[in-house]
């Protein structure tokens, strides 16, 4: 049985007994659009993630942070704000480490309708299906970005 409850800016849906947003936004030729198909401009937009506040150590994760950049993000969707998630990458390791971090962010973060998707960082561009893959496993939702053009479905900025 699906259940939907809308909310001020979205709508949930629980499946069976997991929460699930539905998408509101959508990429069409590397440019952003509401579902309804009204283009969005991504000016001002990113919401910087620097990823060695989210992650320390390899796998200790600064929950604090996690909690705060949560409540940043609900006080945006309580005034119908969006952003996406334009993560910095600066620490020196690789690209599954970076994912990781990443994905452990959603995952406190997949409550904020505020939240459009993530940016992509170039140095991890190389491995963009990977990253997307693992951020979209239990964020069907999230739309992603880039600086470069990195593909139709990606939305430039």
């Amino acid at each position: 049985m699906i259940r939907k409850v809308l909310t001020v800016v979205g709508i949930f849906y629980f499946k069976g007994n997991k929460m699930k947003l539905e998408r509101l936004f959508e990429v069409k030729e590397s440019k952003l659009f509401t579902v309804a198909g009204e283009a969005v401009s991504v000016v001002e937009k990113a919401f910087v993630v620097k990823w060695s506040d989210v992650e320390g150590n390899p796998e200790e994760y600064n929950e604090d942070f996690l909690a705060k950049l949560r409540d940043d993000l609900k006080t945006l969707e309580a005034k119908k704000e969006f952003v996406f998630i334009e993560p910095v990458f600066d620490k020196n390791a690789g690209y599954e480490q970076f994912t990781a971090a990443m994905k452990h962010c959603a995952r406190r973060i997949k409550d904020c309708v505020s939240v459009i998707g993530f940016a992509i960082p170039s140095e991890i561009l190389a491995n963009k299906a990977f990253y997307i893959d693992e951020l979209s496993a239990k964020h069907a939702q999230y739309c992603f970005f880039c600086k470069e053009d990195a593909g139709a479905d990606i939305a430039r900025y």
